[in-house]
């Protein structure tokens, strides 16, 4: 006979020895009774429990606590008990996040056929919520694990999702829609529902589009940021300005992510070129004119403002329009708009001792090779150089071109004009797909530039032509990749008062523009953007702002 939760078998009473001794056979025991000298039957009373997914859980059984361990199904409430002695069940203590009820908790032992004792478990519902900053408009709507979609009011601090979650569930918060300009993002937003409610979930509400600073010019601040900035590993960003400074010939200045910007040094010779960080922590970077021959400079300047000319290019012509590159041999590499034996450019190395080696000369108009180069190198996964010229190629409109360490150069692509792209003012970059990515400044499906895609055999796709009006248009900029692996740039001109825009476009081609510049907040951008260490996307504009001189902008992406 086994051994049923609560059921009571009361044996016969018989005469004989051996059937005494048989009625016992597979019962959970016998005793005589002190009044006859018969067997009285004795049971353990067990517990069939369900759905104790946690610790905590005790019973109380005729007054004696017992803890029962978290995912038991079966619990011996007590021990040999003879028939007819009585129980009570009863729930003491309630396992965190569950609540338990028992069936049939009290009876007394060997009454026949009786039901048993059960104990069942559910989680309880908690609710799902926390605090909201910067929220100024409506038009938020969060999710929690793809629904549960709950709209959340203007300028609410609190918030709490309509739908609770099951003790032991997962929720997962995120951000299906915003307020137009505002970017939100959630901190502390998916775990396992514990035993209380979530209150500390932080949805924090930015502008889309800020603008940091704005260029003063004159003698103490910069005017005119040409080129691209940089973030170093001071996390700062750091720069160049055309104009303005002591001496009025551009500057190199430090600016802060918040926006708080110092100038590191004052030129007497423009600064065409962004900086790069040197493996010596060392600023590095070009002008288009100065120099023993007047004709640019390689220079170094430290973090703490210390300048000094690496290399002066020769009266014969430069005239770098960009800035260089450190290779993964150590040495600088870069191109000049000018210069060479046709004056139509060059490809140059230049080592950390100021040792310089012309790897490449275009050739004048009429050959397919490019010609006047005003973007810098890139160096691909192969080791290889890759950059654009602006005029030049089978069809005079530019070209995408390889160079080797060795100098040996390859024109990869011909931009033909028309619905194809003309006239890269920007290099490329190397997508995580191992191909490149650039930008025409002019040509396309409505002549206001492109991006285009080129394998490194070069086969190009145009992945996206400008329209001009509230698109963007002919954009100066090149595209960087971002860390969603979409790709995001400037363009000179188009948006909604035709001063430029910042744009994003994914690997398929779908443009978004992020920003459109309005005159008091920038005009018309010339530079990468670059992606700070914070996600963010931050760059500049050549001019607009307070004083009209530039500025230094933050856009966030949701």
């Amino acid at each position: 006979m086994s051994r049923s939760i609560g059921l009571f078998i009361q044996a016969s009473r018989r005469g004989a020895g051996a059937a005494i001794v048989a009625a016992c056979l597979g019962l959970n025991g016998c005793h005589s009774d002190s009044g006859n000298g018969l067997p009285v039957q004795q049971y353990v009373l067990t517990a069939t429990i369900k759905g104790l997914d946690s610790s905590g859980l005790v019973l109380s059984v005729n007054g004696l606590a017992q803890s029962v361990a978290a995912g038991a199904t079966a619990q011996p409430l007590t021990g040999e008990l003879p028939s007819g002695t009585p129980y009570s069940v009863i729930i003491q203590t309630q396992p965190p996040g569950l609540t338990c009820w028992l069936n049939n908790g009290w009876g007394t032992m060997g009454s026949a056929a009786g039901p048993p004792v059960t104990v069942t478990c559910l989680g309880n519902t908690y609710t799902v919520g926390g605090s909201i900053s910067g929220l100024t408009a409506s038009g938020l709507v969060l999710l929690d694990n793809g629904g549960d979609a709950t709209p959340i009011s203007a300028n609410a601090t609190q918030f709490t999702m309509n739908t609770g979650v099951i003790y032991g569930n997962n929720y997962a918060i995120t951000v299906q829609a915003v307020p137009a300009g505002l970017v939100c993002t959630v901190s502390n937003a998916a775990a396992i529902m514990g035993p209380a409610d979530v209150t500390n979930i932080n949805v924090a509400c930015t502008p889309e589009f800020s603008l940091l600073y704005s260029f003063a010019g004159g003698a103490s601040d910069g005017a005119g940021p040409y080129h691209s900035l940089i973030q170093a590993s001071d996390g700062d960003f750091y720069g160049t300005t055309l104009t303005g400074g002591s001496r009025n010939g551009g500057t190199i200045f430090k600016i802060t992510p918040s926006g708080t910007e110092s100038l590191l040094y004052s030129f007497t010779s423009s600064p065409y070129s962004g900086l790069m960080q040197g493996s010596d922590d060392n600023f590095y970077g070009t002008t288009a004119n100065g120099g023993v021959s007047g004709r640019g400079t390689v220079f170094e300047i430290t973090p703490s403002g210390t300048e000094s000319v690496l290399y002066s290019f020769p009266a014969g012509g430069s005239d770098p329009y960009t800035g260089v590159i450190q290779g993964s041999d150590g040495n600088f590499y870069g191109t000049t708009g000018a210069g060479g034996a046709s004056d139509d450019g060059t490809v140059f190395k230049v080592t950390p001792g100021g040792t310089a080696t012309v790897l490449h000369v275009f050739p004048k108009v009429g050959s397919s090779d490019g010609q006047t180069p005003y973007a810098g190198l890139l160096q691909g996964s192969d080791g290889n150089f890759y950059g654009t010229t602006y005029f030049g190629g089978s069809y005079g409109f530019g070209t995408v071109f390889k160079v080797t360490p060795g100098g040996i150069e390859t024109v990869l692509h011909s931009f033909g004009g028309g619905s194809d792209g003309e006239n890269p003012y920007a290099g490329v970059i190397q997508g995580s797909d191992g191909n490149f990515y650039g930008t025409t400044y002019q040509g396309g499906s409505s002549g206001r530039g492109t991006v285009f895609q080129i394998t490194p055999s070069g086969t190009e796709t145009i992945l996206y032509s400008f329209a001009g009006g509230g698109d963007g248009a002919n954009p100066e900029a090149g595209v960087i990749q971002g860390s969603d692996g979409n790709f995001y740039g400037a363009t000179y001109l188009g948006g909604t008062s035709n001063l430029g825009t910042v744009f994003q476009l994914t690997p398929s081609g779908t443009e978004t523009v992020l920003h459109t510049f309005a005159g008091n907040d920038g005009t018309n951008p010339w530079a990468n953007l670059v992606q700070g260490s914070d996600g963010n996307f931050y760059g500049s504009t050549t001019a607009g702002g307070a004083s009209g001189h530039g500025t230094f902008f933050k856009v966030a992406v949701q």
